[in-house]
């Protein structure tokens, strides 16, 4: 987890997959959408956070991640359903690590099939 963040209950935590993560970093998708749901209602409606975390997939402490500024999430239509929209602005960015340490997996001692090398 990063430096900056000792305190969970101050960080909305969110998951992506490969694809997702590499338009991220690419600087390509520039806001995060979560439908809303009631999983996500109890998580961002009506919270304050101070920080997002956003990782690239599960797992221990060597995955990409990063953290930002949390800026509020925002009520949007998309493609007919209702989403919230978070921004994930390159200039909201307070720590990451947008590849993996190694290649190879903590828990199996393979090479690791989500390795960006």
């Amino acid at each position: 987890m990063g430096n900056l963040n000792k305190d969970s209950s101050n960080t909305l935590y969110l998951i992506v997959v490969k694809e997702v993560w590499d338009k991220i970093v690419s600087g390509e998708k520039t806001i995060e959408y979560r439908e809303r749901t009631d999983y996500w209602d109890k998580r961002i409606n009506g919270r304050e956070y101070q920080y997002m975390r956003i990782t690239n997939g599960y797992g221990n402490n060597t995955r990409p991640y990063r953290l930002y500024q949390y800026t509020g999430a925002t009520r949007v239509m998309k493609d007919g359903v209702q989403c919230y929209a978070i921004s994930i602005d390159k200039s909201l960015i307070v720590e990451s690590r947008d590849y993996m340490d190694t290649d190879i997996c903590h828990y199996s001692g393979l090479p690791s099939t989500s390795s960006y090398q």
